[in-house]
């Protein structure tokens, strides 16, 4: 009984440091940054949606595997006064120039929140959308309730730039 004891108590610090990590993609080759909200013409930049900035979502990175179909994308939100990370691996289709969510994580560094309401509103955004890639540079284009005040357009585009390759 003892032993059973002394592996769970080994073993619930492992799983508590696997629950706060962000989602990894297999194969992993471009990385990019996000660099600012835009229009349909994937140049026109504008504020950042509102619905976004009352959680102060900020989106950081994304990466991409060699196909350039997986996707990881990283963002963080405040959650009941806690900074939540979050991560989402996203499948896109290139020839239908659109991109959904396969799976995605969201936690709290300091465990302070569940970030359950932000990981949700995020996965109702990033669920299917339309999707440029062109160049080293890519735009997720997300429904939000004042696209049409920003870009007079249903969408806006969350813009990824490729900064670097990782080298295999």
């Amino acid at each position: 009984m003892k032993k059973i004891i002394l592996v769970l108590m080994m073993t619930l610090p492992l799983t508590q440091a696997q629950a706060n990590q962000d989602l990894v993609l297999e194969g992993e080759r471009w990385l990019a940054k996000f660099t600012a909200f835009v229009c349909s013409d994937g140049n026109t930049q504008v504020e950042t949606p509102v619905e976004l900035a009352e959680k102060n979502v900020i989106f950081t990175t994304g990466s991409a595997d060699y196909s350039l179909d997986n996707i990881l994308l990283k963002a963080t939100f405040e959650e009941n006064g806690t900074t939540c990370r979050y991560s989402t691996l996203m499948k896109a289709d290139n020839s239908a120039f659109t991109i959904a969510l396969v799976d995605s994580k969201a936690f709290a560094d300091d465990g302070a929140s569940s970030c359950a309401e932000g990981k949700a509103s995020l996965d109702k955004l990033l669920t299917f959308n339309a999707y440029k890639y062109l160049h080293g540079r890519a735009a997720i284009f997300v429904n939000v309730a004042d696209a049409t005040q920003l870009c007079g357009a249903d969408t806006v585009g969350i813009h990824l730039q490729v900064t670097g390759k990782i080298e295999q």
